[in-house]
């Protein structure tokens, strides 16, 4: 990739993420519109797409009750088991399925770490919201065991 090209892709990312921060636009066709009169040409609905998922934007209700992107608040991706136990905030089971809370966007990299990790942890598999997973032991007879595994895996105490 050129340099021209690399300072414009990152033009046109500051000016989304500046974009989303005003929290004004419900649609991709506003967010289009609005890039395209300031300069950047050519913005289909796909790179739209594309770049709220890199940003990992979400959808969200504002004041006005209207659904809107927004840029979620930090925590980032973690990187490191430290900011691990900063993402993940609980992990509790009802004897069925356990539940695992993240901050904001945390959980679909979570889940994916736990699913990578399959049965051999005891994981049936998992389901990813914004900021809770559903997890499906493969036993329920063995959940508090495989639950105290996630909760040590990941460095959380144990929830009240």
């Amino acid at each position: 990739m050129t340099t021209l090209r690399k300072q414009n892709e990152s033009n046109l990312v500051h000016a989304f993420k500046q974009l989303l921060k005003g929290q004004c636009y419900g649609s991709q066709g506003q967010l289009a519109q609005a890039l395209s009169a300031q300069g950047f040409e050519n913005m289909s609905q796909a790179k739209i797409s594309r770049l709220l998922s890199k940003l990992g934007a979400v959808k969200t209700r504002n004041a006005n009750n209207e659904m809107i992107y927004i840029l979620p608040d930090e925590p980032a991706v973690p990187k490191s088991k430290h900011s691990i136990e900063s993402v993940v905030l609980s992990v509790k089971h009802n004897g069925m399925q356990i539940i695992l809370k993240t901050g904001i966007g945390g959980a679909p990299l979570i889940s994916r770490m736990l699913d990578s990790m399959g049965d051999s942890a005891g994981i049936l598999g998992t389901l990813a919201g914004d900021d809770t997973i559903f997890i499906a032991p493969v036993s329920a007879d063995r959940i508090e065991e495989i639950a105290q595994s996630i909760r040590e895996l990941l460095g959380v105490k144990v929830s009240q």
